[in-house]
């Protein structure tokens, strides 16, 4: 388990850069530092909110390989979101990775996913209600978990915060050729909607990975391969590390 050192800020920073007392604490939002200099690890982010930060800016947690330093108590509503008055600013706890050079950066994630797996149960917080900083404002954050180029992608940070549960699986039987013949058997690259579908972690496509509804519409969204389920039945591996479903039923090419 990781450390957890509190360095709480006063009272004076917590009226300049935060909206006070009362947030729900109904999500916990994932966010990277971007800040690859030296010594940048969570006790340098710690203090740097403790000396009172220069942006209008704020959050809960700083984690590295170490520790997490916490800053703020989980009842104020931090700003860090960038919905405004949305969600993501009143109603969430967040947590920043820290990303510096001489630190390691696998470790920190690790450490990450602990902290999250504590206030998810502190706080009776679902597994569902765990995002990403993307999620409230379409940044590109956690940038260096979104491009899985470093140890760990969303899908995979997320099946860190699962309790290790053995399960027996029922056998699955064979879909018919008229359910293949209405999946994607080749990457389309580019996708959108048609009707309701739900974005997941991995791809047994049960309720507890389900990340977030997507309706149907005009947006794109970008496919980087596709891989398949225990039983077969192929999934979608999107851009930002989610899965969805290569039923046509659902989606169409772009």
């Amino acid at each position: 388990m990781v450390t957890i050192r509190k360095n709480l800020v006063a009272q004076s920073i917590i009226n300049s850069v935060t909206s006070g007392i009362g947030n729900g604490r109904k999500w916990i939002t994932v966010h990277e530092t971007d800040n690859e200099k030296a010594t940048s690890n969570a006790d340098a982010h710690g203090r740097l909110q403790a000396n009172g930060n220069s942006r209008s800016a704020s959050w809960h947690y700083s984690v590295d390989d170490k520790e997490a330093v916490q800053s703020f108590n989980h009842n104020i509503r931090c700003w860090a979101a960038g919905d405004g008055s949305g969600n993501g600013n009143m109603n969430s706890i967040h947590i920043e990775i820290c990303v510096n050079s001489d630190g390691d950066y696998k470790k920190a994630v690790q450490n990450a996913a602990d902290l999250v797996k504590k206030i998810m149960k502190d706080e009776n917080i679902p597994l569902a209600n765990v995002v990403q900083h993307n999620y409230w404002s379409g940044k590109n954050c956690p940038s260096k978990m979104r491009s899985g180029k470093y140890g760990y992608t969303w899908a995979q940070f997320k099946e860190l915060l699962k309790d290790d549960i053995t399960t027996v699986s029922k056998p699955v039987s064979k879909p018919s050729t008229t359910i293949k013949n209405s999946y994607f058997t080749t990457n389309p690259g580019k996708i959108k909607v048609i009707k309701g579908c739900w974005q997941y972690s991995g791809t047994s496509f049960d309720k507890k990975q389900r990340e977030q509804k997507v309706d149907a519409g005009p947006t794109i969204y970008t496919v980087e391969k596709i891989e398949k389920s225990k039983n077969g039945t192929p999934r979608l591996l999107m851009k930002n590390g989610t899965f969805m479903t290569a039923n046509k039923k659902y989606i169409e090419k772009a």
